[in-house]
C-alpha cells in the first residue's frame, strides 16, 4: 500500500506544472478549451514514447566519455530527438484540429506548451520512481524547460507548411535551448542553479508567442 501512495504522490508532483498551466490559461482567458488542452497533453505523452523509441536505437547515455560523445548525446540523442518527436506529433494534430477551428501561431504555441508539460510530466514520473527527490526537482526545472521548448515547437508546427524558414528557426532554437540545459545538467563543473536559470529564462522569453492567443475566438476552459 505504501508503494501505491508513493507512486500516487510522484504522479501528483509531476502533474503539478500541468495544473498550474490549466489555471493560468483560465486566468489569462486564453482561447484553449478543455478538449484542446487534453488533446495537446496526450500529444506530449505520445511524443515521449516516440522519443524513447528512437533513443533506444542508441547506446545508453551515462554522461561520461569524451567531449564529442557528450555533445552528440546531449544535443542529438536527447535534445534533437525529443524536439523532433514533439514536432512529428504536433504537425498532424494541428492539421486535424484545424478542420474544426481557425488555428493561428499563438494558439498552436499554447498547445505546444501543454504538450511540453505533458512530456515533462510523464518523464518526471519515470525518473521519480527511481529517485523520489528527482520528481520535485524536475517539476521546477524540466517542466519549465520542456514548456519553453514546447511553445517554440508548437509555433514551428504551425509554420511547418506556411513558412518553412521560420519553422526551422523556431525548431533549431528549441533544440539549442534544450541541449544547453542538458549540457549544464551533465557538466559537473557548472552550478545546477545555472540550469534552473536557463530553463526559466527560456520559458519567460517564449511567453510573448502566446500573447496573441487571447485575441482568438474568446473561448474559455
Amino acid at each position: 500500500m505504501s508503494e501505491i501512495w508513493i507512486l500516487a504522490l510522484l504522479l501528483l508532483t509531476a502533474a503539478l506544472p500541468v495544473g498550474i498551466a490549466l489555471c493560468w490559461f483560465r486566468i489569462r482567458k486564453l482561447p484553449v478549451t478543455l478538449p484542446y488542452f487534453l488533446a495537446a497533453l496526450a500529444a506530449g505523452l505520445v511524443s515521449l514514447l516516440a522519443a524513447a523509441l528512437f533513443q533506444s536505437l542508441f547506446p545508453p547515455f551515462s554522461g561520461r566519455g569524451g567531449a564529442g560523445q557528450v555533445f552528440f548525446n546531449v544535443f542529438f540523442r536527447i535534445a534533437l530527438i525529443e524536439e523532433a518527436s514533439r514536432l512529428i506529433v504536433l504537425v498532424p494534430l494541428f492539421r486535424a484540429l484545424g478542420r474544426r477551428r481557425n488555428m493561428d501561431a499563438s494558439f498552436c504555441a499554447a498547445l505546444g506548451l501543454v504538450a511540453g508539460l505533458g512530456f515533462a510530466m510523464l518523464e518526471s514520473a519515470f525518473y521519480g520512481i527511481t529517485d523520489a527527490n528527482i520528481a520535485l526537482l524536475r517539476a521546477f526545472t524540466a517542466a519549465p524547460l520542456h514548456g519553453a521548448c514546447g511553445i517554440r515547437v508548437g509555433a514551428a508546427a504551425f509554420f511547418f507548411a506556411r513558412n518553412p524558414a521560420k519553422a526551422v528557426f523556431l525548431f533549431v532554437f528549441a533544440v539549442l535551448i534544450h541541449g544547453a540545459y542538458n549540457m549544464m545538467i551533465v557538466s559537473g563543473g557548472l552550478p545546477s542553479a545555472l540550469a534552473v536559470l536557463v530553463a526559466f529564462t527560456a520559458l519567460f522569453s517564449s511567453l510573448p508567442l502566446l500573447k496573441a492567443a487571447r485575441e482568438g475566438q474568446g473561448q474559455r476552459l
